[in-house]
């Protein structure tokens, strides 16, 4: 369903007032901006492609309450230069988008408008603008929010069975308003331009006007693929080409997102768990998709995170993300007889660095600062130990987020993590008429959760029931390990963590009192099992640091007690 004449040249306009967008969205970890275009004009693939360079200056309009973000919507007008051509205007309206990773698919209306103002009629022509303003009181209140500015670099490239794609490199930034934009203008009520400084004002609640008084900006730098004709499917084909030549991560956070979250104080903050959208009635192949998609996008908002800002939640919950997905995998694992996982092993290095990271995370902000005054216990050379195993600890640290970083960088992290996108937008249409997919979810549901939460109750008898360690034999220093060993009790703990994020996924389906006491029963289990394995991988943690081997002794001598108490 192309939007364009035929043969257009790269850059023209989309079609005006009506449309849809496809695209898959890509940020370039560790790129330098002045040498990514570059980079792309060298791969064989785009090498002899004509390219069009364009200029583009956005404002983005909405409620002092946010109603449009609120809605998933975003309207802005921008202004194109091209080669010192007269600037053109268009305004787009964009609806809420249907996600899996990075790529999105949602309404889009452009309409070429005569400039910076908005353009009431042409919002009132489209399908969309009547369901977001039904009783016309969010046109009067629309006001600037922030601005975009890129250079954008087009390319038209032939994609796979006859699919054009859109090829664009945005190199730029997201930023709040600043007197004098030019863009600081809005329409008042009959369309009537009004500068900035004679805005209508409209009152807004304390947390929205808080929120328009931030300042900053962040970078751009990304690469957008738009089908303009064919199937998605080559827009991977397409991204898999270019990653393997240029480090590629799945983004879905829009410029538009990026704003709000600039005005809201958040651009660094964590993307934790959402809550599917599903009724017992939502076939099991559609349950799948969304379920995994929203897995799949927390630990894919959270990877960018990590790029952006050494926040160690980020990296948590990255992992809570990928955590989420693998216990989806099993949840759901009946449907994949007919649609095989990709292989996971190139993703194997990203989760290894996660996890160092991670634990040395723990380590130095949560498991041994309450322990820092039992051990010093007013003694000065203590103190001075403590302070040394501190500095060891933050610098080990930094090393291992180097490493974290190193690793998504690489080309091979983005080419698994696309495979990934690849097959579970594949995933409905490959099992919807299996007759595991076809059933509805509600009974399917039940029975997997109770079969799961009978695994745990096992799990956790036998952890109960374990013996004491076999005392050795004359004339042997060997002894018979217990059966609740530590990794008896970690495997123990990541089955009550799936059993956890499988109920919680699926809580508007399963019984409400049952399955809040089961997750909160496995909530208990993964917490006591979690922080007394912390204790225990803390000596493991320190003593390859040059830790004081009096310190190594008192966590150990920790850990044990918290062993016996448990």
């Amino acid at each position: 369903m192309p939007r364009r004449p035929s043969n257009p040249s790269p850059g023209a306009d989309k079609a005006a007032a009506s449309g849809s967008e496809t695209e898959l969205k890509l940020s370039l970890p560790g790129a330098d901006p002045a040498r990514v275009g570059t980079l792309l004009a060298q791969l064989p693939l785009l090498a002899n492609l004509p390219v069009a360079v364009q200029r583009l200056d956005n404002v983005y309009f909405d409620t002092p309450d946010q109603r449009l973000h609120r809605a998933r919507a975003a309207l802005r007008v921008r202004r194109i230069e091209v080669d010192g051509a007269p600037a053109r205007w268009v305004q787009t309206l964009k609806t809420a988008p249907t996600a899996t990773g990075g790529l999105s698919q949602r309404g889009e209306w452009e309409t070429p408008v005569a400039g910076p103002a908005l353009d009431l009629a042409a919002l009132q022509a489209t399908p969309a603008w009547p369901a977001l303003d039904p009783d016309g009181t969010l046109w009067p209140q629309l006001t600037p929010a922030f601005v975009t500015e890129a250079t954008r670099t087009l390319r038209d490239v032939q994609g796979e069975h006859g699919a054009r794609i859109e090829l664009v490199l945005d190199i730029g930034r997201v930023r709040t308003m600043a007197a004098g934009d030019s863009g600081a203008a809005t329409a008042a009520p009959g369309g009537k331009k009004t500068s900035a400084g004679q805005r209508r004002k409209t009152k807004a609640p304390a947390a929205a006007t808080a929120a328009s008084t931030a300042t900053g900006e962040v970078a751009l730098c990304e690469l957008e693929l738009e089908l303009l004709a064919g199937q998605p499917e080559a827009l991977f084909a397409l991204a898999d080409q270019i990653a393997q030549h240029i480090a590629v991560l799945p983004a879905s956070v829009s410029k538009a997102e990026r704003g709000w979250r600039l005005l809201e104080g958040t651009t660094h903050a964590p993307r934790r768990a959402r809550l599917p959208s599903l009724t017992r009635a939502t076939p099991v192949s559609a349950a799948a998709a969304a379920v995994l998609a929203e897995a799949l996008g927390q630990f894919l908002d959270n990877l960018g995170g990590i790029l952006q800002s050494d926040g160690p939640e980020l990296v948590h919950q990255a992992r809570v993300g990928w955590r989420r997905w693998r216990s989806a995998l099993w949840m759901f694992k009946p449907l994949f007889a007919h649609h095989p996982l990709p292989d996971a092993a190139p993703l194997r290095p990203l989760l290894k660095a996660m996890g160092a990271t991670r634990d040395l995370d723990v380590a130095g902000l949560e498991s041994l600062p309450p322990w820092s005054e039992a051990y010093i216990d007013g003694d000065a050379e203590r103190a001075e130990q403590w302070q040394a195993m501190e500095t060891a600890v933050q610098a080990e640290r930094r090393i291992r987020r180097a490493g974290l970083l190193s690793v998504l960088q690489a080309p091979a992290t983005g080419r698994a993590l696309l495979q990934l996108e690849q097959w579970l937008h594949a995933l409905p249409q490959a099992t919807a008429a299996t007759d595991v997919g076809a059933q509805p979810l509600g009974h399917w549901a039940r029975r997997r959760a109770r079969r799961l939460h009978r695994r745990l109750k096992q799990a956790v008898r036998a952890l109960k029931n374990a013996p004491a360690p076999t005392p050795p034999t004359p004339g042997s220093s060997t002894t018979m390990p217990p059966v609740a060993s530590p990794d008896h009790q970690h495997r123990v703990r990541l089955l009550a963590k799936r059993t956890r994020y499988v109920l919680q996924s699926l809580t508007l389906v399963l019984p409400k009192r049952r399955t809040r006491r089961w997750a909160d029963r496995a909530t208990d289990l993964q917490t006591r099992i979690g922080a007394a394995r912390d204790l225990m991988l803390l000596a493991t943690l320190l003593e390859p640091l040059g830790v004081d081997g009096a310190i190594l002794g008192f966590m150990r001598g920790v850990a044990a007690g918290r062993l016996a108490d448990d």
